[in-house]
């Protein structure tokens, strides 16, 4: 309908109506304002007289005459020409009308006119309160702040008197009043109302508050409780005329027409599906303002402003899906009486979720099988989707995580990463969402030493016990199955979080088993150490012995950490058994050591990258037995102990750049003669590998499945399943512009941590965080630079970030939502390698970081923060000495009871005393010593 029509209908109808009204268009000293006329004919009316065409008007030079002719203005404005152009401002003046009502925000105002004249100068949404609560009118500091702009004038209440004195500025006289100013407005939005609601209708019926104006011209001032019998009366009318305005055919109607603006509005977007719980959902979000999953009044008063959802009925209006959906009764629209709204108009399949099973929580331990079922409710039974951070579980292919067609996710063999949320909906709604919180658990890990022990009266015994799990157990002392008697004066002390337990003044009455106790929702788990208390000790050798592997320029030395005595030597002129190979070369030949680990406690593996070989060295015997053919330049090696798996980086160069290849050593801790397969290639090709990264040992004894492999200037990387050595699927990590330089793996909650930078440029572009389960980014930390470490417990991730002038250490904690930032420590160490220590008091790891270039060894207690230096530990060989990617300076911790940590000097080895943080001997003769590898000898 031409709007230009409507205009002229005003023009004819305006007299009439103004002869009516021209009383209340007046200021107090009598000055007539009916620049401002207000029309209450309903749409309808107009509507028969435009299809007869009985006007014929030129409506382009009247709205040039009169913009405010095509103006539409809300509730408290008015609608004035300037330079030209017609502009809706608040309105400067309320007739004189006495007819007291309640505003929603507690006041008392004169009418309705001037609660929406406040509501328009306070920008703030004011509505009829019926319970009739106030007891004053709008306070004066509430008014006199309200900025006059585009010819607003400030309204202050009298604070004696209903009637309000309006500040009119003397803007005011320069406005023209011979061309009036008409406000069209539209008839009355109906709804029905809510019995538990207070919102007045009101604010949506645009004709009622005027036309009930009308009638109370001359009406004296009545006591409250006739005015609350009033407003109920005029309530009860209300909702009647409602009622026959806003018919069950008029409200459908205007359901279908909002739906079909959705439609055309989203029926090009890429998102587009074509279905129609799409057209809802969409249509649900675009009125969820604040976006959180309910539709408020607030939410679809604002809607209803905008100028699209303004012509959707002439009689209905939003409010009415809260009064006729609100099944629960809680003045809100949720997702699922939203769909049910549309249900029938659409055959929607309605979907529907109990609000108490919104989140689902629930608990399994390691190892166990894990059905959950979806309470996501249709009719008919919709499909049900999976998801996990997003990504779909369906579409995984994990034979560990399998969605059944009856809609329930069945997890089998649950480790430690398939902790988290995982979340069920309708194939069709992704609005109603159901969240189930997993929970993982492990049986506690308890170890002690020593096993045995025998001391003499009077003398002091102390044990040590280390404790894993999660959640992380109570940790508890006993003796033979009983409580610890702590009550003793200066018996017993447990230090820490009962990391070692210290029994002074000992008596024959000590004797007995000492018991460390682990215990959490999984179960509990006991360790012991005895102890025997005589007049003469029985010689008690330990049952173990650590001892450490140094690869240097001449050979390989074994040595014993706490008297640094010599064990074994192999002579880079060794002859290799049963070969004619030497160890390195002929006399005067260098050894180049790539890398070197501890394959099952059993053998040493190390890599010759200038002889395209690997060494296999016996731990027992101290010999080479085995030697394990390579591509060009063999450097990193990695472990993977549940497949006894030996994975291969080969360089295929001298330096680290171009192409690489992987192989793989199957059966490595077997006695036998071993080989390299290729994993399956990538579209027929061996040669396209930036990096391989794989799982390390850590002590939560998680089996990880996969690994990664980056090519060169790729911003993602590849996952290997180990088992079957191929590529299983890429993941894309260009939007975060990520070429990972290093990964690091968390059998905590699933975590895999990357250190990103640009192609080709190498410029660090910050840190990422994987779900290990489905290779979707958690997190991203674009300012968080450096090589990140994860503990071998997994709970603790420290980054090292060097730079010119130092370095720093930045420390987080892994939460089951992520990293969480503890401190950082910047030093002016130049740092070039760190190593976790077993903490002393927390069952957790400390770190140690050893300097490139100055005497120094940095400790750093993660727990407190605390910091020490180790000073006289030797100078580190010229940084340019360093090969295959190794520091310079490498330090190298003995695990779990291990006292000890060795670092290289230039020509030399310093074992450091982790304890007591002391230097607890030299070891020279050595040159340039580049890896170090700890064993453990079984003694008895």
């Amino acid at each position: 309908m031409n709007i230009f029509y409507w205009s002229i209908l005003v023009f004819h109808f305006s007299e009439a109506v103004y002869s009516k009204r021209s009383r209340h268009h007046r200021t107090e000293n009598g000055i007539s304002t009916a620049s401002t006329v207000r029309i209450t004919t309903p749409v309808s009316y107009f509507g028969s007289i435009l299809e007869d065409d009985f006007f014929d008007y030129n409506a382009e030079s009247l709205t040039r005459h009169n913009p405010c002719l095509v103006k539409y203005c809300g509730k408290g404005e008015e609608c004035i020409v300037q330079k030209g152009a017609a502009e809706c401002i608040c309105q400067r003046q309320c007739p004189k009308i006495k007819k007291p009502i309640c505003g929603s925000d507690g006041k008392l105002y004169p009418n309705h006119c001037e609660l929406h004249r406040t509501a328009c100068l306070t920008s703030k949404p004011l509505f009829v309160d019926h319970s009739f609560g106030c007891s004053s009118t709008p306070s004066d500091d509430e008014t006199d702040n309200v900025a006059e702009t585009n010819g607003n004038s400030l309204v202050k209440y009298n604070e004696t008197a209903d009637s309000v004195v309006s500040l009119v500025s003397n803007r005011k006289s320069s406005i023209k009043t011979e061309n009036p100013v008409f406000i069209l407005d539209y008839p009355a939005d109906n709804k029905k109302e809510n019995s538990t609601r207070t919102t007045d209708s009101s604010y949506y019926d645009f004709a009622s508050d005027n036309a009930a104006a009308d009638d109370e011209d001359n009406e004296d001032d009545v006591d409250r409780n006739d005015l609350q019998k009033q407003n109920n009366e005029q309530q009860k009318h209300k909702e009647e005329t409602e009622n026959e305005q806003c018919t069950a055919q008029e409200y459908e109607t205007m359901k279908d027409n909002l739906l079909l603006i959705n439609q055309v509005k989203y029926m090009h977007h890429e998102a587009w599906t074509g279905g129609k719980e799409y057209i809802v959902s969409a249509l649900f979000k675009y009125l969820d303002v604040d976006a959180n999953g309910l539709l408020t009044e607030e939410e679809l008063i604002k809607v209803s402003k905008r100028g699209d959802l303004r012509s959707v009925s002439s009689k209905c209006h939003l409010m009415s899906l809260i009064s006729r959906e609100d099944i629960d009764k809680d003045n809100r629209l949720g997702s699922n009486e939203f769909y049910a709204a549309f249900s029938k108009l659409y055959s929607l399949s309605v979907v529907s979720l109990d609000k108490a099973l919104e989140v689902n929580h629930l608990s399994a331990r390691v190892g166990d099988n894990v059905e959950i079922k979806c309470d996501v409710t249709g009719t008919p039974p919709p499909p049900i989707v999976w998801r996990r951070n997003a990504a779909d579980l369906a579409s995984l292919g994990e034979d560990e995580v399998r969605v059944f067609s009856d809609g329930a996710l069945y997890l089998t063999r649950i480790q430690l990463v398939h902790a988290g949320n995982y979340t069920c909906h309708a194939q069709r709604n992704t609005d109603v969402i159901q969240t189930h919180v997993l929970t993982v658990h492990t049986v506690p890990e308890v170890k002690v030493t020593p096993r045995i022990q025998s001391r003499r009266p009077g003398e002091e015994a102390s044990m040590f016990c280390h404790v894993i799990g999660e959640p992380f157990p109570k940790v508890e002392w006993l003796k033979n199955d009983e409580p610890l008697r702590l009550d003793l004066i200066r018996k017993y002390d447990i230090i820490g979080n009962g990391t070692e337990l210290k029994i002074h003044n000992i008596e024959y009455a000590d004797t007995g088993a000492y018991m460390c106790q682990g215990s959490n929702v999984g179960g509990l788990t006991r360790d012991i150490s005895s102890l025997i208390v005589q007049q003469q000790p029985t010689p008690t050798a330990p049952t173990e012995e650590r001892r450490f592997f140094t690869f240097h320029d001449w050979g390989v030395a074994v040595y014993e950490p706490s008297a640094c005595r010599l064990y074994h030597q192999i002579q880079s002129t060794d002859i290799i058994p049963g070969t004619q190979e030497y160890v390195c070369g002929d006399k005067g030949v260098n050894c180049s050591w790539g890398q070197a680990i501890n394959v099952a406690n059993r053998y040493i593996y190390v890599s010759q990258p200038l002889k395209d070989r690997v060494l296999v060295i016996s731990k027992i015997q101290m010999v080479v037995v085995d030697v394990v053919i390579t591509d060009n330049n063999p450097v990193a090696l990695h472990y993977i102990p549940h497949l006894d798996q030996v994975w291969v980086l080969n360089w295929r160069s001298v330096r680290d750049q171009g192409v690489k290849t992987i192989q793989v050593i199957r059966d490595a801790s077997q006695k036998r003669k071993h080989h390299t397969v290729h994993p399956e290639p990538i579209d027929g090709h061996f040669d396209l590998v930036r990096d391989l990264f794989m799982p390390p040992i850590q002590d939560m004894s998680h089996m990880f499945k996969y690994g990664y492999v980056s090519h060169k200037n790729q911003r993602g990387l590849y996952k290997l399943d180990l088992a079957n050595m191929r590529y299983i699927r890429s993941i894309d990590l260009a939007p975060y512009n990520c070429v990972p330089r290093t990964v690091q793996f968390s059998a905590l909650y699933g975590f895999v941590v990357l250190e990103c930078e640009e192609p080709v440029t190498g410029r660090p572009t910050g840190q990422v965080l994987l779900d290990y389960l489905t290779d979707t980014v958690i997190m991203q930390k674009p300012n968080l630079f450096g090589k990140p470490l994860v503990s071998p417990n997994s709970r603790m991730v420290v980054t090292l970030d060097r730079s010119r002038d130092g370095a720093t250490l930045i420390v987080q904690k892994v939460t089951e939502v992520g990293l969480n930032f503890i401190f950082d420590v910047k030093t002016t160490l130049n740092i070039s390698e760190i190593t976790f220590y077993p903490s002393r008091t927390t069952h957790g790891y400390d770190t140690y970081a050893s300097a490139a270039n100055k005497e120094d060894i940095l400790f750093l207690n993660l727990e407190t923060g605390k910091v020490e230096m180790i000073t006289g530990v030797g100078r580190a060989m010229d940084p340019s000495l360093a090969q295959w990617g190794n520091g310079n300076r490498p330090i190298v911790a003995s695990g779990i009871f291990g006292h000890y940590l060795v670092t290289p000097a230039n020509e030399a080895l310093f074992v450091v005393n982790g304890e007591t943080r002391t230097v607890n001997c030299e070891i020279g003769g050595l040159v340039h010593p580049r890896i170090v590898v700890w064993v453990t000898m079984q003694l008895q």
